[in-house]
């Protein structure tokens, strides 16, 4: 039972918390890109998709924060594509264009979205019902005081079509039962939409895990690197000839 409550309550906050993070997600990654891709032409947007992917990190790693809680094991470290040590400030900058983590970040934004909204929406709107529908006894009386004893709320219907009657006490029990189904139903609800956004999350923002470089890889690279060069030299030589 302990562990149950918990589980709501983990599943809660992850619900909740994660539209705060979502939102910004999906209308940056929404802005940059369109405003990237239509000034592309140009190279405007070229800069412009870099800094939106740029920007898209530092939301992808708070999502990223909040999954291992979710899903009860830890999640793997996007490996990031990092230009070489001598690049210079703008190739370092737009090297997020060339990198594939960078744009399932971006994707993420936009498919996280929709999910996190229901997601948020439902949440919010199950354990309102729940709690007043429980708690309905305590105050259900103030409300027909307000209305009168002709107004109601409509529970008498279901009272009366049930043989228990239209007395406060009757509409008190029906909704204090619905509320407990409410409660009941409660965990499995939470629970479902939490593993469907923590799948997309993990799916997207850690499918590229960071792996150590084997050794002598730097090595193998900076000597590549070297070969290039100097085969750009003996063309260049020959072409002069």
């Amino acid at each position: 039972m302990n562990k149950t409550f918990k589980q709501v309550g983990i599943d809660t906050t992850y619900l909740l918390s994660s539209f705060p993070i979502a939102l910004p997600a999906f209308v940056i990654a929404v802005t940059g890109f369109s405003v990237g891709i239509g000034t592309a032409v140009i190279w405007v947007g070229v800069p412009v998709l870099a800094a939106t992917l740029l920007a898209m990190r530092g939301l992808a790693a708070a999502g990223r924060v909040q999954l291992p809680a979710v899903l009860g094991q830890e999640v793997a470290t996007p490996r990031y594509k990092r230009a070489p040590a001598n690049a210079t400030a703008l190739r370092r900058f737009l090297t997020a264009i060339t990198d594939g983590q960078s744009w399932l970040n971006l994707l993420w934004g936009v498919i996280n979205f929709p999910v996190a909204v229901v997601g948020f929406a439902l949440t919010l709107a199950w354990w309102a019902a729940t709690v007043s529908a429980l708690a309905y006894p305590l105050y259900g009386w103030i409300i027909l005081r307000a209305v009168g004893e002709d107004g109601g709320n409509g529970l008498e219907y279901a009272t009366r079509w049930l043989g228990w009657g239209d007395s406060y006490g009757a509409v008190a029990a029906l909704t204090f039962l619905g509320g407990a189904v409410l409660a009941l139903l409660l965990p499995l609800i939470l629970r479902v939409c939490a593993l469907m956004q923590a799948g997309i999350g993990r799916g997207l923002l850690a499918s590229l895990p960071e792996i150590e470089a084997p050794e002598g890889r730097d090595d193998l690279e900076r000597r590549l690197g070297t070969l290039d060069e100097e085969l750009t030299r003996v063309r260049e030589q020959f072409a002069k000839a």
